[in-house]
């Protein structure tokens, strides 16, 4: 026991100098060229990465830009220090700015190169013939029963704790290989294939610029699918017409429907379904969604589905996990942070009736399910206050209801005034005759009226407030502080909001 503490301990102080390493390397082009330190180190700070000090001190570091690089850089340093992981945290951040996207980008691609033991090898064979292929071994060192002259290709999928979820990672795994090896051998121009995936994706700019061949850009295709998600890469196929990959996409498409139908949530807890090589998500780009499910009776089918039918494309499964209840884990991109906010408070109903506990995007909570208890505490406070004040409750509720018959009565006021106005206006416009002139006089009088009771039912709402105003200063921490002002407010809309017209 204590010398496999040991090992692991070793393990990570290995892991804390490779980090290190890779962040050193790079240091001399990060102080000299990181763009807009400030808002990089909000995100950080928001993301974990430093504290709320460290950003104080890379503020009061303004407006010189390079003292700014150097103490967020220092900073940086002590943060890997404590977890080498928040390297991979740090160029993630970096990637969110235009500025910095070849920074962060080259400090993902060390990282990922640097600590990819959270994988294993299939061997796949792959026949002369057609270029089919068929698997032969899942383990992650065993070498495959084939004959000696028959071509293999390896192939690295994250490491996984199923069967089932090892057999579509194969699945997953064989179409890409064949893809790939379709699409290098005659690839479509270029800048084509960057144009039409930034009028797809316009995040993948940045990224798609440093790619100055195929293998590149199928990469940064690669990371933005999953398991269960090979959208971009499809559209990317039927776009330019690569018959030949149509054939792996749709047979891939056929398990894949399979597998989402016939596999129980409980067989895909705690398994990933991004690809292999995707970095881990920021927290303002992930989104988590909490339904009141027991795993053995929901099949992945079913969480794929309310997903898409309230955030349709916007986001896509990175993995689930079980807690009190069923925790399932998305991701989007941060630039569609208000689009998903809006359509998932659109359809915040249909959450609700299929069980959803609580719901947050990036770092705002959308919405939770309170517990009895938790909402029973605050009502017993506001009844002892309301039995403390059997009077006010009694008073309030006739301001209540006088207010509400005012109301009524000022908006049917103003609407004939509204129209005696109208009547005024029409006539005129038009060539008066004698009875022209006595209609006219007697609508001037009736309009004298209905202005004069407008105006006395206005005082009287203006009473009102003034009483509750002297009530709210009186019962200011009171729950009768809370009615009395929403009436209040009520009255000022009411008044604020006037239509009618005075001359």
């Amino acid at each position: 026991m204590n010398e496999n503490a040991a090992a692991d301990n070793l393990d990570q102080k290995k892991r804390k100098a490779k980090a290190i390493d890779i962040f050193n390397t790079h240091h001399p082009l990060l102080s000299q060229s990181l763009s807009d330190p400030v808002s990089v180190a909000i995100m950080l700070q928001r993301e974990g990465v430093i504290t709320g000090q460290v950003l104080a001190r890379v503020e009061s570091a303004s407006p010189s830009v390079p003292n700014q690089r150097e103490v967020l850089l220092a900073a940086i340093i002590v943060a890997i220090e404590t977890k080498y992981s928040l390297l991979q945290t740090f160029a993630s951040v970096l990637c969110m700015f235009t500025g910095n996207v070849k920074l962060g980008t080259v400090i993902e691609r060390d990282y990922d190169q640097s600590f990819n033991d959270n994988k294993k090898v299939i061997k796949v064979v792959i026949p002369e013939d057609d270029m089919s292929t068929d698997t032969i071994n899942t383990g992650t060192t065993a070498l495959s029963p084939t004959l000696p002259n028959t071509p293999t290709v390896e192939i690295a999928i994250p490491q996984c704790m199923s069967d089932e979820f090892t057999s579509i990672q194969t699945s997953y795994g064989r179409m890409l290989y064949n893809v790939r090896k379709i699409m290098k051998n005659k690839p479509p121009p270029i800048d084509d294939i960057k144009e039409y995936l930034c009028c797809c994706r316009s995040s993948l700019e940045p990224k798609l610029s440093l790619c100055s061949n195929i293998t590149e850009i199928l990469r940064v295709v690669e990371k933005e699918c999953s398991l269960i998600n090979i959208k971009l890469l499809q559209s990317l196929i039927e776009e330019f017409k690569i018959k030949k990959a149509e054939k792996y996409i749709t047979e891939y498409k056929a398990i894949l429907k399979e597998f989402c139908h016939t596999v129980k949530i409980t067989l895909c807890l705690n398994e990933k379904f991004e690809a292999l090589g995707g970095s881990p998500s920021l927290q303002c780009e992930t989104g988590t969604y909490v339904f009141d499910w027991e795993p053995d009776e929901h099949m992945l089918q079913d969480i794929k589905q309310i997903i898409s039918k309230t955030s349709g494309k916007l986001v896509k499964i990175k993995y689930i996990k079980k807690g009190n209840s069923i925790i399932v884990t998305c991701s989007f991109p941060h630039f569609l942070t208000e689009a998903l906010i809006i359509q998932l408070s659109e359809n915040l109903d249909l959450l609700m009736k299929s069980g959803l506990m609580k719901l947050t995007v990036g770092y705002c909570t959308i919405w939770k399910k309170q517990k009895i208890q938790e909402i029973q505490e605050p009502l017993k406070e506001d009844l002892q206050e309301i039995e403390e004040q059997p009077h006010d409750t009694k008073r309030q509720k006739e301001l209540k209801e006088t207010a509400l018959q005012l109301t009524n009565i000022l908006s049917d006021k103003e609407k004939e005034l509204n129209k005696i106005m109208k009547k005024i206006q029409e006539l005129s416009s038009q060539k008066k005759t004698q009875e022209d002139q006595n209609e006219e006089e007697c609508t001037l009088v009736e309009l004298k009226e209905v202005k004069e009771a407008t105006n006395e039912l206005e005082e009287k709402l203006q009473r009102m407030k003034k009483e509750y105003h002297i009530k709210c200063r009186t019962y200011s921490t009171s729950t009768s502080y809370k009615i009395i002002k929403g009436m209040r407010m009520e009255i000022e809309q009411i008044l604020t909001n006037k239509t009618g017209t005075e001359s």
